[in-house]
């Protein structure tokens, strides 16, 4: 007597392109057009943050700090301070 076996189909409806899913570990996968459009590599670093309900932001490490690169103005005081004790260890 033969056994008819069929196979499992998980109905799964493509997705539009741009969209993810959030896994149940709160993972989700950057599609490929936006990850490419942000410039972002395999290996960046980047920071996420909530930017109000329903929204994230991702930012690469290294473009943040650019951006905030020379944000403290010391007027140069803090430069010459650090020369003066470089010139103390001479």
């Amino acid at each position: 007597m033969a056994t008819e076996v069929k196979k499992k189909s998980k109905s799964r409806a493509k997705r539009a392109a741009g969209r993810s899913r959030v896994s149940g570990k709160h993972q989700i996968t950057i599609p490929i057009g936006a990850f490419s459009e942000a410039g972002l590599r395999e290996g960046d670093v980047v920071q996420v943050r909530a930017a109000g309900p329903g929204r994230i932001l991702i930012a690469r490490m290294d473009d943040l700090i650019d951006e905030f690169a020379g944000a403290l103005r010391t007027g140069g005081e803090l430069g010459r301070t650090v020369r003066g004790l470089r010139q103390e260890w001479d």
